[in-house]
Formats: C-alpha cells, structure tokens, sequence
C-alpha cells in the first residue's frame, strides 16, 4: 500500500542526492483542504503527510531506479506541529538491505525540528 496525500503529492523540491542520502524542500499549501478538519481553531497538518514527503524525497532521489512502497514504520516521533504556509526542509539517509530500504529522515521547519522517522520500503509490486 502507498500512501498519497493528493493535495500534496510530488510537491518536494529534491535539493541534493547521492546514493545513500537526500535533502527536499516542500512548501505546506495554505489552502489545503485537511486544514478545515484537523484541527478547526488550530490547524495543523496530519503526520501521516510528512510520512509521504519522506516517501516522495526517497522516489525523487533513487530516479525510477528502485520504487518503494512503504513497508514499515519502525518508529515516528511528531516533535512539534507543521502549520499552514509552513516551509519544511526533509533530510534522509537511506541504506539497501536486500531489495528491503532502511530510511531514516529528519523533518524541519523554521521553528525547528517537527519529525524524527524511521522507515522501511519494499520493492513497489505492479
């Protein structure tokens, strides 16, 4: 199962990669529609979309050359919320197991660090 957060699918801006790390950019859309529900009075955005922009990070650095669909998620700590306009910054250090991807990414705004994450990929099955 891969996760897609519509509103936000493919908006990383993949800075630097090489073959064991990456470093994206993305911009939180203002006009989001999950804004309206999560939280009203205090919006922020759900976890589970900086899950895929480390997911989306992970794609823009391997270039087609392996498509991972999330396997796992070893461990995900929200340190702090990501609001509405918010700028993130997404770095990952990723190792190959097998045909098994280890990833471990750090998610950052300006305010400082929002996620710490630990993930596992598998080969996309088509």
């Amino acid at each position: 199962m891969t996760l897609r957060c519509a509103p936000l699918a493919d908006q990383v801006e993949l800075v630097e990669a090489d073959e064991t790390s990456a470093v994206a950019t993305a911009k939180v859309d203002p006009g989001d529609p999950v804004f309206a529900g999560h939280f009203p009075g205090f919006p922020l955005l759900p976890g589970v979309y900086l899950v895929e922009l480390v997911g989306q990070t992970v794609r823009a650095a391997l270039r087609g050359s392996y498509r991972p669909e999330l396997a796992a998620m070893d461990r995900c700590r929200f340190l702090s919320p990501v609001a509405p306009g918010d700028e993130l910054r997404i770095e990952v250090a990723f190792t190959f197991t097998g045909p098994e991807l280890r990833c471990t990414a750090t998610v950052n705004t300006d305010r400082g660090r929002a996620a710490e994450l630990r993930l596992r990929y598998r080969p996309e099955e088509d």
